[in-house]
Formats: structure tokens, C-alpha cells, sequence
């Protein structure tokens, strides 16, 4: 039978959200590979008893063991490994395009971005808190913005290089007594230029 609902959360999961960034810390500090993740836990550990001290008794809270932080330390490496993989096909694909196809390759991160989130969802199997959810929609809306950003900027390129390539054929066709047919042709055919 199916379990229901997000499981059982983890002990890191249940630390309340004052000592949030003392979780963000050690997720930085896990992604440095300059300590041991030992090292690492015991100051996590003294961070979370100082702080859990310094409420006076306002913050009650059970302090992970090891083995919770190794599971933590285990998931964010997956989901590390998970992300350099869609950057690192992101980047070979990238090589595929040339800068005016830049719209194309953003469209690809976007999508990898999409099945990243897919992918996370899917693997959370309902164990994602609002804060996870939260933090998913957020990656998700700054990749769309990236991606209109990216279109928008295309579309600026393109106006300013007809404008110039107009300018320009405009001013060699007067010097060289060209028709305006064969300017407009030099425009369309050789420049891709609309009139």
C-alpha cells in the first residue's frame, strides 16, 4: 500500500526555522570539500546548541545525530551531482549553437530547469514542505524571466542590426547610383532584412 501523505521528516527537517540559516551554513559548507563533513557536523552541532542557549529557553529542539546529518549531506550531494549534470548538458548543447541562436539555447536551460524540478517533485514523493515548494516555484519563475529577458534582448539586436544594415545599404546605394530595387534586394536576400 502506498504511503500517504510526506512521511516521517527528518530531524533536520523538524529543527524550527530560526535556526534555518544555520542549515543554510552547513549546505554551503558541505558543498566546500576543504573540511570533513565530521568537522562540519561538530560545528553545525555547536551552532545549534549556542543557539539553542543563547533563546533562553525559547528554542527547544533535539540536535541531529551524525547519521541524520550524513542523510542530509547524502541528498544535497545527490541533488548537486543532479544540477552539474543539467549544467554540464546545458553547456554542451550551448556549444552546438552560434550567439545569434542564443534564444534556442535558453529555451534548452529552461526546459532542463523544468525537469530538474520534475525530477526533485518526483523524488520528494510528496515529502516537500512549502518551503521546498516555495523554493522550487521560485527557480521555475526566474528561469521563464530569464528566458523572456533573453528574447526580449534578441529582439533589441535584431531591431538595432536592420536599423544599421538599412543605414548602411541605404548610404552605399546612393554613393554607387543603386535602384532602390537592388538595395531592397541586398537587404532581404543577402541580409535577411525585412523592409
Amino acid at each position: 500500500m502506498a504511503r500517504k501523505g510526506r512521511g516521517r521528516l527528518s530531524s533536520i527537517q523538524r529543527l524550527p526555522p530560526e535556526v534555518n540559516h544555520i542549515v543554510t551554513w552547513a549546505a554551503g559548507e558541505l558543498q566546500d570539500t576543504s573540511r570533513t563533513q565530521l568537522e562540519i557536523y561538530q560545528e553545525f552541532s555547536d551552532k545549534l546548541n549556542e543557539a539553542m542557549a543563547d533563546s533562553r529557553g525559547e528554542l527547544d529542539f533535539v540536535v541531529p545525530s551524525f547519521s541524520s546529518f550524513n542523510r542530509y549531506s547524502l541528498g544535497l550531494d545527490a541533488m548537486t551531482r543532479e544540477l552539474n549534470e543539467t549544467r554540464e548538458m546545458a553547456a554542451a548543447i550551448a556549444e552546438t549553437f552560434d550567439p545569434e541562436e542564443s534564444d534556442n539555447l535558453t529555451l534548452v536551460a529552461v526546459e532542463a530547469i523544468k525537469s530538474v524540478i520534475f525530477t526533485m517533485m518526483s523524488a520528494k514523493r510528496g515529502k516537500l514542505d512549502t518551503k521546498g515548494i516555495k523554493e522550487l516555484a521560485d527557480a521555475l519563475r526566474s528561469a521563464l524571466n530569464a528566458q523572456n529577458i533573453s528574447t526580449q534582448r534578441r529582439q533589441k539586436v535584431q531591431a538595432e542590426f536592420e536599423a544599421k544594415a538599412k543605414e548602411a545599404v541605404s548610404a552605399v546605394a546612393k554613393q554607387r547610383g543603386m535602384t532602390a530595387e537592388t538595395a531592397d534586394q541586398i537587404l532581404t536576400e543577402i541580409l535577411g532584412v525585412k523592409k
